[in-house]
């Protein structure tokens, strides 16, 4: 159980639990995730709409606000226009990462070596694309995820918060496969009788017509998908609710680790990075440490309550496609994009 205090501000911990408990705080929670698992069945749209409304809603963490994915009035077109970002986002990261891989296998006599290095590197890939992919989400705009050296300033700083998410995304990874094996086991089991029934004709096509052996072959590819196709409907139910949990559990759990840069406080997207924030449990720091030396250069600061306009600031979650001179509404949790301010669940 997660104590309502511990999802106030940023805590280095627990990112799953309370990713969890943010996830299931409102009743009917599963109803989003039900329409998440039959959505991202549809190719292209359905996906960029899923992946839209996931990092909409952990907008809403990253900013500070405790609040369920939306249940009712869903824009879904603001929900695939930022399903559209993080997707070139993560496409560019991706490119990225592989002209890098393929410059270091390059090198002479340690390239090999360096490739290896690189690709266990790679690993925790995803969850810094989601990193990019959330600036972007927070700033309505594609380039805030493509500024690496400020990226890179936020990975550097808590490389072990991130390394919990990634530990959480194995072990989700590592749970649908166990089910894929045990679902899948049993249907494959069950072709192999078509499977012995083709190889004996097989044996025989020497005195067999070419249209007899195409015959069949054909017969036997379709009884085996007919036998198999319940198997593999149901799978791919399974595996796409499954993935709905986790994205949405995943990424949520990097909007909490995200609580510590002071998203609210963000300026333009080209600023420094506000002082970092400290988990409240930690001991005070003394002169002289990390702490001090981050650079206290002036921001424009902004604030889900802060009725003064600024600069370019980040999107407000309150009116993410609002003009920067318009100051943000009184409740963040009102007229949330790409959700409807009329029912809040």
């Amino acid at each position: 159980m997660v104590d309502e205090s511990e999802l106030a501000g940023f805590r280095r911990d627990r990112y799953f639990a309370r990713s969890w408990a943010l996830l299931t705080r409102d009743r009917g929670w599963i109803k989003p995730v039900l329409l998440m698992t039959v959505a991202v069945l549809v190719p292209i749209v359905g996906i960029l709409g899923v992946a839209g409304y996931v990092y909409e809603w952990a907008r809403l963490t990253a900013w500070g606000v405790n609040a369920a994915p939306k249940q009712k009035g869903v824009r879904i077109g603001e929900c695939i226009s930022s399903g559209w970002r993080v997707f070139v986002v993560c496409l560019v990261w991706y490119v990225g990462f592989s002209i890098v891989s393929g410059i270091l296998m390059q090198v002479p006599v340690i390239g090999d070596l360096l490739g290896l290095v690189w690709t266990l590197v790679s690993v925790c890939f995803a969850v810094i694309a989601v990193v990019a992919s959330m600036r972007a989400t927070i700033y309505q705009k594609i380039v805030p995820g493509l500024r690496v050296p400020t990226i890179w300033k936020m990975i550097s700083h808590d490389p072990a918060g991130l390394a919990r998410i990634v530990g959480i995304e194995i072990l989700g990874g590592m749970l649908l496969g166990v089910i894929v094996t045990i679902v899948l086991l049993p249907a494959l089991f069950g072709i192999i009788p078509n499977l012995i029934t083709m190889i004996e004709y097989l044996e025989y096509s020497s005195v067999l017509s070419s249209g007899m052996q195409a015959r069949i072959a054909m017969q036997a590819v379709f009884s085996m998908l007919s036998s198999i196709a319940p198997t593999l409907i149901a799978l791919i139910l399974v595996c796409s609710f499954i993935g709905a949990i986790l994205s949405l559990v995943s990424v949520n759990a990097v909007a909490l680790w995200m609580r510590q840069f002071s998203v609210a406080a963000w300026g333009r997207d080209e600023d420094p990075l506000p002082a970092f924030v400290s988990d409240p449990r930690d001991a005070a720091p003394q002169p002289g440490s990390w702490q001090y030396d981050v650079p206290q250069q002036p921001v424009s600061s902004v604030s889900p309550t802060d009725s003064r306009p600024t600069p370019n600031p980040p999107a407000d979650p309150s009116e993410p496609q609002a003009p920067a001179e318009v100051p943000p509404t009184e409740d963040p949790q009102e007229n949330v994009t790409p959700f409807d301010a009329e029912d809040p669940k």
